[in-house]
C-alpha cells in the first residue's frame, strides 16, 4: 500500500491502484484510479449487503411462488 489521494473520498490515505479502464493504444491499462482503504472496505461491504438482500429476495419470491 501507498499513500495517496483518493479518487472516491479525495482524502489522503495509504491505499492501492487500480486500473483505470482505459486502455491505451498498446492495449495496456494504466494504474490511475487510486483507492483509499478505507473506501475499499466499505465497497466489500456494500457487495456484501446487495448480494445478501438479492439472496434474500430470491428466496422470498420461491416461497411466494410454492404457496
Amino acid at each position: 500500500m501507498e499513500v495517496g489521494k483518493c479518487g472516491v473520498c479525495g482524502s489522503w490515505r495509504r491505499g492501492d491502484l487500480f486500473p483505470s479502464e482505459n486502455k491505451r493504444e498498446d492495449g495496456t491499462m494504466p494504474y490511475e484510479n487510486f483507492v483509499c482503504a478505507r473506501c475499499q472496505r466499505d465497497v466489500r461491504e456494500w457487495r456484501e449487503i446487495e448480494r445478501a438482500l438479492d439472496e434474500y429476495e430470491k428466496r422470498r419470491r420461491r416461497l411466494q411462488a410454492g404457496a
